[in-house]
């Protein structure tokens, strides 16, 4: 858990930032407003302040959600199929164990907070584990990407993980007689990716001790990603479904495939 606290509270605090008289802050049904004072305000001038006197400026502010999505990571080949070929046999995964974490930040602009189309960038983190189901291992050599049986070390345990900074943009629907009352809410948009890091964790047992490996590569992955997003959601829960247009890997360097993310989603309507 502790490795997730410093990018929320990133996160938390790009949340904060806004332009204008007011700034908005949510998750879920909470919201905290920001209300910047002017040059020359004294701190007695706030002594009759009420909310009804930031309905002006409320407009004219930026609304940040923070967005939590969990799910399941899996590849395709390039023509879409979830089964792979003979020769890529040995990489199928555990979908079971392949799950993806992310959390973004998403801004309202002005008046598309409570608008029937709204366009939405954000900010974030994708993590996303890649779990195998035969006893495989992963290596570069001569600039390539090996995925080999291993037949010397039982695992325990073997983890492919990739961390990637993300800049979504989403164009939304708001369906209902009253758009701020919980209506569904369709989305659709692109997310651009940037690779920050790649590891492989494993873990196997020899003569009764547990031995832990976590080696860090670049393992030739694709340093740029461009995923097509789409999401249906109800007040602060969805749905969501990534699929990447760009290969996880850098081409001529391994097998093609194609990574695609389904889950839940939490925030960020």
């Amino acid at each position: 858990m502790k490795k997730w606290i410093a990018p929320i509270l990133v996160l938390a605090c790009l949340s904060s930032y806004g332009q204008g008289d007011t700034t908005q802050y949510r998750l879920g049904n909470k919201k905290v407003m920001i209300i910047t004072a002017s040059e020359g305000v004294l701190d007695n001038d706030w002594d009759d302040f009420d909310i009804s006197d930031t309905a002006d400026s409320e407009s004219r502010g930026v609304e940040a959600n923070l967005q939590l999505q969990i799910g399941v990571n899996g590849f395709t080949t390039p023509q879409g199929s979830i089964s792979l070929p003979d020769q890529l046999a040995m990489m199928e995964l555990d979908y079971s164990k392949s799950r993806s974490f992310a959390i973004n930040t998403m801004w309202y602009i002005n008046k598309m907070k409570s608008s029937t189309l709204y366009i939405s960038p954000g900010l974030g983190l994708d993590y996303n584990s890649y779990f195998f189901k035969n006893n495989i291992s992963i290596s570069t050599a001569n600039d390539t990407v090996l995925f080999s049986p291993d037949t010397i070390t039982s695992f325990k345990k073997y983890k492919f993980r990739t961390t990637f900074l993300q800049v979504p943009l989403i164009v939304g629907v708001r369906i209902g007689k009253n758009k701020m009352e919980n209506p569904i809410k369709l989305e659709l948009g692109a997310i651009a990716g940037y690779n920050i890091g790649a590891m492989v964790k494993n873990r196997h047992e020899e003569e009764g001790t547990m031995y832990k490996n976590k080696i860090k590569d670049d393992y030739n992955l694709s340093p740029f990603r461009l995923t097509a997003t789409a999401r249906i959601g109800i007040g602060s829960f969805g749905f969501f479904a990534n699929y990447a247009l760009t290969p996880l890997f850098e081409k001529n360097k391994s097998p093609e495939l194609m990574p695609f993310t389904v889950g839940i989603q939490i925030g960020g309507f």
